[in-house]
């Protein structure tokens, strides 16, 4: 794992001067822990005890199959083979890996999650670490620590909406995703943060008063 990192990370940046934490590696900057990108680092934080279960059930109740059969479909829309290095940049959890095609060895998917939340990385590894061939980074999506044209797959799916800065962290994307690879930037509807964001009992008070705005991106 550390091997990996080091062929991946930006020069300017020394294995030696990252911090780690439970096989965690920290590249956070502080330019950008602030408004949204703080509140919510947050909210994941104290929520990733019980985020899977809560989204599963209350997910489940209200909308059946369709959020399973959309995330088959958006991991399907990807070019997933084995022996590639792939980024999932707020990996959460890491509860859409359950969605890569089973034809897929994930032992040999050279894979790095990027998160701003400490917790859902913890979470993260608990659950995937013996499964896949995972690196985790907590950092920022507008400042990614990785060289760049590293990785041969790159996507994000839930979270864009609510970054400080969406459009450089596209940029990010873009910089460290390999010329003519493929790249997926999914997120919730302005319908889903309305009807169920916005009334959870864990999340509505970090809700109130957002709206989905993707102008900066367009």
């Amino acid at each position: 794992m550390t091997t990996n990192i080091i062929q991946k990370l930006k020069p300017n940046i020394k294995l030696e001067e990252i911090q780690q934490a439970n096989g965690i590696f920290c590249c956070m900057n502080d330019d950008f822990i602030s408004g949204d990108n703080q509140k919510y680092m947050k909210m994941y934080d104290w929520m990733s005890f019980v985020y899977d279960f809560a989204e599963k059930w209350i997910g489940k109740l209200k909308y059946g199959n369709t959020i399973d059969h959309l995330r088959t479909e958006l991991m399907s829309k990807l070019e997933w083979k084995n022996n590639i290095s792939v980024l999932y940049v707020s990996i959460g959890t890491g509860a859409d890996l359950r969605y890569i095609p089973r034809d897929i060895d994930l032992h040999t998917i050279d894979l790095y999650g990027a998160d701003i939340s400490i917790g859902m990385l913890k979470k993260c590894k608990k659950q995937w670490q013996k499964r896949t061939n995972l690196t985790l980074v907590q950092c920022p999506a507008e400042d990614l620590p990785f060289a760049d044209n590293t990785f041969d797959m790159v996507f994000h799916i839930g979270g864009i909406n609510f970054f400080n800065d969406k459009a450089r962290a596209v940029q990010e994307m873009i910089r460290v995703a390999k010329i003519g690879s493929r790249l997926l930037i999914a997120d919730e509807t302005a319908d889903l943060v309305e009807q169920q964001y916005k009334k959870n009992v864990f999340s509505k008070s970090y809700f109130e008063g957002k709206t989905v705005n993707l102008t900066d991106i367009e």
